[in-house]
């Protein structure tokens, strides 16, 4: 108990001032309430049930709990709630808090309006309500914080930092509870960050979409290819790209083309093959640059041409789309407040990577990342040094899964991949003369290493970043594989493409490093590693849903992972802990 007594009196002057503000306001919402020994009875029981259930919480959920408990041990369980006016601004916070993704739900909502429209006047009644408006507080302050997953609950190879409280975080608590800042602090939490905020409003109109009726699904047939060909899902397709921002034509007669998205389907579905089309029907030069700019928006093939893959992307329900948004505003809250102002990073599913440099994007390219069975991890490391004309050595899990299977059919499999099997000490070994049937499941004592050169597997140069995985950025002589919208093909590397701008701008030496004199560093044909002058954050994320300026963009999931923290974020597992203690 020592702690906790050196706790209250450390808050004693908080609490002290507080209170008497309390009870000298001239607010006539403020009541004060004198201590009850029937409430600190239930509110104790209530806590000592709580701390019982705490060994099956999460992470995230056991820091609430042990943050109520030093509140309520500090206040020596009186009622900390005792000014309507706070309940009734508690109230509106929690409203907003769907704003972010959130789950009103997760903060008693439902039971706390109750409380604010009844004040409860039975002892156990008054303890229930103030531990579900302290907790709320509590709750709503740490999602706003670091979200409301843990990611490694997800993801055990998450390694990236996630915002935590400070270490004065009692004395806040308890300062915005009793002097009703709360909503301030909440504010003070939420991400500022640009592409936060558009998310954010993107998930206000996608509702407000939902609200009208969403948007009418575009059946599929033959593709629509070219500009002035007519095809009787023209007036669908316009509406859905009205009804989504993405086309505006400021000289549609709604009365004459449609009145709504009923009135389109019904002029599609009466046009019969062969039949005149109808006003409305062609696909205009308007119409194509909006397929488009849509495309580009959904990281589709950017040509124009209405087939199943853009038709699939239109027809995806407004709510999955909100889902889309939820999440990924979850995901910002894990790491916006932590990136800091330089850093590189992968945005897995968009298949791209940028550079920023004191908060502003300096540089943006594509990338490739790895096949769904061969994932490209998500974490975080830092760029060490860049390696001119680096050699490849052929990770142990494609050894085992590619390399020696290919050898035992076909020992020329390593004379056309440039391939040189060498011991430990680096000497070169007669692969003649290896057993490699005894090494398929792996354990084999030598190494294959690939030359250096345009031909191979990394390119002529690679982005150093020591980390568990193995897995770095590197140059690719594939490069046709970046014109396509979806570039899921590595073996979890990320391949970059236009690697030697990002080499000049991490060196940060023009007159030493510019590209002219890194092409001719590459020209030598010799192996050099060259150290960064500082070391570069970089971050392997995942977003399917990310901001682009104000413009909202959306991505497939590749690696079959928004489900699972869809499924987390609607959980109602924490909520749950606290409702079943107070009963």
């Amino acid at each position: 108990m020592f702690p906790f007594i050196l706790l209250w009196f450390a808050l004693l002057p908080v609490i002290s001032f507080v209170l008497s503000a309390q009870a000298h306001a001239a607010d006539s919402t403020t009541t004060r309430v004198l201590p009850d020994p029937a409430v600190k009875i239930y509110l104790k029981s209530y806590l000592d049930r709580l701390e019982r259930q705490d060994a099956a919480s999460a992470p995230g959920r056991l820091g609430i709990d042990r943050e109520l408990q030093r509140f309520y041990r500090a206040m020596n369980y009186r009622v900390a709630w005792t000014n309507r006016q706070a309940i009734e601004r508690l109230v509106e916070v929690i409203g907003e808090s769907a704003g972010d993704g959130l789950k009103r739900s997760d903060y008693h909502y439902d039971e706390i309006r109750k409380f604010a429209e009844n004040p409860p006047d039975s002892p156990l009644l008054k303890a229930r309500a103030d531990l579900f408006m302290t907790d709320a507080v509590f709750t709503l302050l740490s999602h706003m914080r670091s979200g409301k997953v843990e990611p490694r609950s997800l993801d055990s190879n998450w390694n990236i930092a996630i915002p935590r409280s400070g270490a004065n975080q009692d004395q806040a608590l308890m300062t915005a509870v009793m002097g009703s800042k709360f909503p301030e602090m909440i504010a003070e939490l939420r991400s500022s960050s640009p592409e936060y905020l558009a998310l954010r409003k993107a998930l206000a109109r996608y509702r407000k979409i939902a609200e009208e009726g969403g948007w009418q699904p575009v059946y599929q047939g033959p593709k629509i290819e070219k500009v002035g060909q007519t095809d009787s899902r023209i007036p669908l397709i316009r509406q859905r790209l009205i009804v989504s921002g993405d086309y505006e034509d400021k000289n549609l007669d709604d009365t004459k083309h449609f009145a709504s998205a009923d009135s389109a389907l019904s002029a599609s579905a009466t046009s019969l093959p062969g039949a005149p089309a109808t006003s409305g029907q062609t696909y205009t030069q308007e119409l194509f640059d909006a397929v488009k700019a849509f495309q580009q928006r959904h990281g589709l093939s950017v040509d124009g041409i209405i087939g199943m893959e853009t038709l699939n992307a239109m027809n995806y329900p407004v709510a999955v789309r909100i889902d889309q948004l939820r999440l990924n505003l979850e995901r910002l809250r894990w790491y916006s407040r932590i990136l800091g102002r330089s850093y590189v990073m992968v945005n897995i599913p968009a298949f791209s990577v940028i550079y920023v440099e004191e908060s502003k994007v300096r540089w943006s390219s594509r990338v490739i990342v790895g096949k769904p069975d061969l994932q490209t991890p998500i974490f975080g490391a830092a760029i060490q040094s860049i390696i001119f004309n680096p050699h490849w050595v052929i990770p142990s899990g494609i050894l085992v899964k590619e390399s020696i299977p290919a050898i035992r059919k076909n020992i020329n499999y390593l004379k056309k991949n440039q391939l040189t099997v060498v011991d430990g000490n680096g000497k070169p070994v007669d692969p003649s003369t290896v057993n490699w049937a005894q090494y398929q499941s792996g354990g084999l004592p030598y190494r294959l290493v690939q030359a250096s050169g345009d031909d191979g597997s990394l390119g002529r140069i690679k982005f150093n970043m020591p980390n568990r995985f193995t897995v770095y950025m590197h140059d690719t002589p594939t490069k046709p594989l970046f014109e396509r919208s979806r570039r899921a093909y590595s073996h979890g590397c990320v391949r970059v493409d236009r690697p030697l701008e990002l080499a000049e701008l991490l060196l940060r030496d023009p007159a030493k490093w510019s590209l002219k004199k890194i092409d001719e560093a590459i020209d030598t044909g010799k192996t050099s590693t060259v150290v960064l002058p500082v070391k570069i954050p970089v971050y392997f994320l995942y977003q399917t849903a990310f901001a682009d300026g104000q413009k909202v963009e959306f991505r497939a999931d590749v690696y079959n992972r928004d489900e699972e923290l869809l499924d987390a974020l609607n959980s109602s597992k924490g909520s749950r802990n606290v409702e079943e203690a107070a009963r």
